[in-house]
């Protein structure tokens, strides 16, 4: 604020303010004159002639307010503010319901820095004359200067209201918006005023400091250059003009003005994180990290400068150094998601899977679906060997969006699973993993070696031979493929002529008995609620009858209860492909899919249920159930009451009818 400009308009104002009374005053001819004289002197700027002509008038008529007012607003223009303010109080004694004497003192205190004294000034004159608008400036200024802001805005507003092309108010609001850290409204004003008086507008650095502050840098660089051209050397202006640059990514520009800033003041340690943030974008990674030494020297427990140069580490690909820094950066915050996740690529790096694994779980807590963060971890997990549920994160990404690396990813953590398995001797467990790594690439030659050996496991012949070929064919390089493969013709010559003969009834035979030994372990397994261990007897005869489809759904409802929805959707998948009418596995899949929120899919396995079997009452009820979710009431109820015509069984009915009225409501 220019506070020589508000005084000047005060001056003016007290010497109208005197014109106006002269035909009031009670002046002698001789006083009256020598006031004549006085004003002359005035006019010629001969202010100490006119002080003393005015003191002379005073020895003569000594009760006369208007000399008073006078030889105050003399004193006021040599300096003599404590002898303005004694002869203003000397003129309120003589007029003390004069508000324009009031105003002049709140003035001159003004000038003097009693802010306090000057406000009370200033609302002796407003009670005295509530309806002069001009007063409630001077109350908006003097509200300014002690940051009163709210009450700065009222009245520079209501003086507004009464004055809105006032350039000096206007420009004095936009000030206070800014200085009460609302710059959207400040930029308003200061546009206004700029558009209006684009010549005579001068506030362009805090018109600028406020554009940036509202992110607005191409404008704020555009003012804020125009202030620097009245204030070449003010760093502060500078320092905001080179982050304006820095933030347009006119990086040239913002490393010149960085350097001009540091020029001036080589101390402004500050403004160091800033400047090392550009060197950094600009591949000035040395002169970098030196900026963020000198900053963090001075500003130690700064968590984005440690996590800042961990990053220029990480491009000089030094990752011990960048390690050590996303760890202080870590220590001084250990809430920012982005440290999180360098922390963890960095152990990643460096093999270190558990602090890996740690990281990678503390980022997903604050961004739970980052496909890239579960993709790692899956990598991380299936680096441990903890093939189950790298898996399943594998899978779950490749449903929400295929990734021909991930794919590659699952299929060779199926594989190393089904050795692992192969290892342990379980075998039908092994024979599924393998199965699910050919169902992903057809042409992994590893997938159907490991298949082949838990089919001879398993005593399926037949089954290993076909894939030891496959195998061989895929690979015919491979040494290991080639030895596995003559070894079993030659361990089993006289089961692969047989085969080659198509005497099939020796075999079949042998299946026979060991399929149902098979069903009858999985039976008991099952009744006991060992459901690992019947999922286990089932697999394996399955291997030996692959059309089995009952007890393909005994293995899928044992996994639907275990809450293992991916392997029960596909056994459920699995039997259709043998059976496209089975209803159980319609019926069974679309309770998955209902219990996954998949809705719309489910609503199409239980009308597929209904159009093979019309009195497949849980159908009906269950379609209702889906629709209610859908929140579709007229839905709903109608396959509530399709249900309720064919349900026999009382407590069913009672749950339903319940259902009903509630929907009806």
């Amino acid at each position: 604020m220019n506070t020589k400009r508000i005084y000047l308009s005060a001056i003016a104002l007290i010497v109208a303010l005197s014109s106006i009374q002269i035909s009031e005053a009670k002046m002698t001819k001789e006083a009256h004159a020598l006031y004549q004289q006085a004003c002359n002197y005035e006019y010629r700027s001969d202010y100490l002639s006119a002080i003393s002509t005015i003191q002379k008038a005073l020895a003569i008529n000594g009760d006369d307010a208007m000399l008073y007012t006078k030889i105050a607003g003399l004193y006021s223009d040599v300096g003599r503010y404590e002898d303005a303010l004694g002869a203003y109080k000397k003129a309120i004694k003589l007029r003390p319901n004069d508000a324009f004497i009031y105003i002049s003192m709140g003035n001159i205190l003004q000038t003097m820095g009693d802010y306090e004294n000057a406000y009370n000034s200033f609302m002796q004159a407003q009670q005295i004359y509530p309806e002069y608008k001009y007063n409630y400036l001077n109350l908006a200024n003097i509200e300014y200067f002690r940051k009163n802001y709210k009450n700065a805005i009222e009245n520079y507003n209501t003086f507004l209201s009464a004055y809105p092309e006032h350039q000096e108010a206007s420009e004095n609001l936009a000030n206070v918006y800014y200085a009460s850290n609302e710059p959207e409204k400040a930029c308003d004003i200061y546009a206004n005023v700029y558009k209006k008086y684009p010549t005579a507008f001068k506030d362009f650095a805090n018109y600028g400091m406020a554009l940036y502050d509202t992110k607005q840098f191409q404008a704020a660089s555009e003012m804020l250059e125009k202030a620097i051209e009245d204030n070449p050397d003010d760093e502060a202006l500078l320092a905001k003009l080179a982050l304006s640059y820095q933030n347009m990514d006119e990086n040239d520009k913002a490393l010149e003005t960085f350097q001009k800033v540091f020029e001036l003041n080589p101390k402004l340690v500050a403004l160091k994180f800033d400047y090392a943030n550009l060197l950094g974008n600009m591949d000035k990674n040395e002169e970098a990290i030196e900026q963020y030494k000198e900053y963090l020297t001075a500003f130690p427990d700064d968590a984005d400068a440690y996590r800042n140069l961990g990053l220029v580490y990480k491009k000089l690909d030094n990752n011990d150094l960048a390690l050590f820094n996303f760890e202080k950066s870590y220590s001084k915050d250990s809430s920012n998601v982005e440290t999180k996740k360098e922390l963890a690529l960095c152990y990643h790096k460096k093999q270190d899977y558990v602090n890996a694994l740690k990281y990678y779980d503390l980022a997903l807590k604050t961004e739970p679906d980052n496909y890239e963060l579960l993709a790692n971890k899956a990598l991380t997990l299936h680096a441990m060997n903890n093939y189950v549920a790298s898996i399943e994160i594998y899978k779950s990404l490749l449903e929400k969006q295929p990734n021909e690396r991930l794919q590659q990813n699952l299929t060779a953590a199926s594989i190393a699973y089904g050795y692992d398995l192969l290892n342990k001797q379980d075998y039908g467990q092994a024979i599924l993993y393998f199965e699910d790594a050919i169902d992903l690439n057809a042409n992994e030659a590893s997938a159907y070696f490991g298949f082949a050996q838990a089919n001879e496991k398993m005593g399926c012949t037949d089954i290993a031979l076909t894939n030891y070929e496959k195998a061989v064919s895929l690979a015919p390089g491979n040494r290991e493929f080639n030895i596995a493969l003559r070894d079993f013709k030659n361990a089993h010559k006289d089961t692969t002529a047989s085969t080659a003969a198509e005497k099939p009834k020796p075999q079949v035979n042998e299946q026979a008995v060991t399929y149902d030994s098979l069903i009858k372990l999985g039976d008991e397994a099952y009744r006991q609620q060992k459901y690992t261990d019947a999922i286990d007897y089932y697999t394996k005869a399955v291997v030996f009858i692959p059309q089995d489809k009952v007890t393909m759904l005994k293995i899928a409802n044992i996994y639907k209860l275990l809450g293992n929805n991916a392997k029960a959707l596909s056994f459920y998948d699995k039997i259709l492909t043998i059976d496209e009418n089975s209803v159980d596995a319609y019926f069974n899949k679309g309770l998955v899919l209902a219990s996954q929120k998949n809705y719309d899919e489910s609503i199409k396995c239980f009308e597929k249920v209904i159009a093979l079997s019309p009195d497949y009452p849980y159908a009906y009820y269950s379609l209702g159930m889906a629709y209610e979710q859908k929140d579709d009431s007229q839905k709903a109820l109608e396959y509530y009451y399709l249900y309720a015509g064919i349900e026999k069984d009382e407590k069913m009915l009672n749950v339903v009818n319940q259902k009903i009225k509630q929907l009806e409501k």
